[in-house]
């Protein structure tokens, strides 16, 4: 045989190597795909997502992922059915699917301090629980805002029947300015940003000053789990980066996020960066300093569940081993 000793012989040997590797499928995979549904619309309060995106965390672990919007009440049957990889969605939202038989887990969590507040004008007078009695109450009357409502009333010892609820939906800040109520349950880094934006003095009670309950997080199906562990094991990766990014870099962070929120005008960039910073003063709590980024404390899920029994909101409880997967999670 003759002897490759020209250097032109071993480029062209070395070619054919990587030529052959490709064909036999050792060339770089493609990504793999997924959907993540967000339930609202675009937001900052996504901004570990589009952090992720924009500096290529995703591209990094071999995903591509896509962001879907719609703000479908079934978005926890979807997950559970494979029809969506990933949902972003509220504890108590996970406990009641696993009630009513729907097979979904939470992964990470968002929000480690739960986000609904109490928000009534500073000349109302309200600024306890107790200062409710008597009041009208201004919420979407379900998911996570009434249970919060119930919950902190019920803690403060105050009946159901001393309040008046009323459904506004998701018009609380018109409602309050209005006087339509005397106060408005929505989420702390949202709704009372916006009023002291607006000019409006207001109090502010937060149900984390009374209640240990689970905030949102990241959601997937049990056959999910099964299937494709590997793959959570990215995303969620992917997502704890983009989370210590923007702890550690906000005004980046805020910057990203416009590239999603185009629509945005001066002054609601000025409102919208504000909540971001409130945002990010959720994601921590003393759990996740001591335990890490994204995880959940066991002991509020056994919290949430017992409440939501309590108020009738759920019929049965579920093990929290199979509501609560932090095997993907990095370690501190």
């Amino acid at each position: 045989m003759k002897k490759l000793s020209s250097p032109w012989a071993l480029g062209m040997l070395l070619l054919a190597v990587l030529l052959g590797a490709a064909s036999l499928g050792l060339a770089k995979p493609r990504p793999r795909t997924l959907t993540i549904g967000m339930t609202y619309i675009p937001n900052v309060q996504f901004a570990p997502w589009y952090v992720a995106q924009e500096r290529g965390y995703f591209r990094e672990e071999g995903l591509e992922v896509k962001f879907d919007y719609r703000m479908d009440i079934d978005a926890l049957q979807l997950v559970a059915a494979g029809q969506l990889d990933l949902a972003v969605a509220g504890g108590d939202q996970v406990i009641t699917a696993r009630a009513q038989g729907i097979p979904v887990s939470y992964l990470l969590t968002l929000y480690a301090k739960f986000p609904p507040a109490i928000v009534a004008k500073a000349d109302s007078g309200i600024k306890s629980p107790r200062d409710l009695i008597g009041k009208r109450i201004g919420l979407p009357l379900y998911g996570t805002n009434l249970l919060a409502i119930k919950a902190i009333l019920k803690k403060a010892g105050v009946a159901e029947s001393q309040v008046q609820l009323v459904d506004v939906g998701y018009t609380q800040i018109p409602s309050l300015t209005a006087g339509k109520v005397d106060a408005v349950v929505g989420f702390a880094n949202n709704e009372p940003v916006k009023l002291r934006a607006a000019g409006q003095a207001v109090n502010v009670i937060a149900s984390w000053d009374y209640l240990n309950l689970v905030g949102h997080g990241l959601v997937t199906g049990e056959g999910q789990l099964k299937r494709s562990p590997e793959l959570l094991r990215k995303m969620v990766r992917a997502t704890q980066k983009g989370m210590r990014y923007a702890l550690d870099e906000p005004d980046q962070t805020f910057a990203i996020c416009l590239k999603y929120l185009p629509e945005l005008g001066r002054d609601q960039q000025r409102i919208e960066k504000q909540v971001l910073y409130e945002s990010l003063k959720l994601w921590e709590n003393d759990y996740t300093r001591q335990h890490g980024l994204g995880r959940s404390d066991p002991k509020a899920w056994d919290e949430s569940q017992r409440l939501m029994l309590e108020l009738g909101l759920i019929k049965k409880t579920t093990p929290v081993r199979r509501l609560l997967q932090q095997q993907f999670l990095e370690a501190r």
